[in-house]
């Protein structure tokens, strides 16, 4: 009986552990292939901005590094803020790579701010 008191407890735990705990904050120039799969944040200026089909395009910037945002339609649909070039975000997602590029792919709408 203890044992299922021990297990649940732990089990409580690790939830709370994992719903308050916050991605590494990752300098774009560091993103590489290691991150593919990680949920980070990271930070940088708007320089592209595209809408396709509800969904909407971005590449980011911070000194000379740039990665690709997309945001999907799933999520861009309930954006409340308007994105523009030359806007600094911090935008938390999973890295992935696409036609040999990485991204940063938010899951939710908070994992997008704007900055400046």
């Amino acid at each position: 009986m203890i044992n299922i008191i021990v297990a649940i407890i732990g089990l409580c735990l690790l939830f709370y552990a994992s719903k308050n705990s916050q991605p590494a904050y990752i300098s774009i120039k560091e993103i590489d292939s290691t991150y593919i799969g990680k949920t980070i944040s990271t930070k940088g200026e708007i320089v592209y901005v595209s809408y396709n089909k509800g969904h909407v395009f971005l590449k980011i910037r911070e000194e000379n590094s740039t990665i690709d945002v997309p945001i999907f339609s799933n999520i861009a649909k309930f954006l409340d803020i308007e994105l523009r070039k030359g806007e600094t975000i911090s935008v938390t997602g999973i890295v992935d790579e696409y036609k040999g590029k990485l991204q940063i792919i938010p899951r939710k709408t908070s994992d997008i701010k704007v900055i400046e």
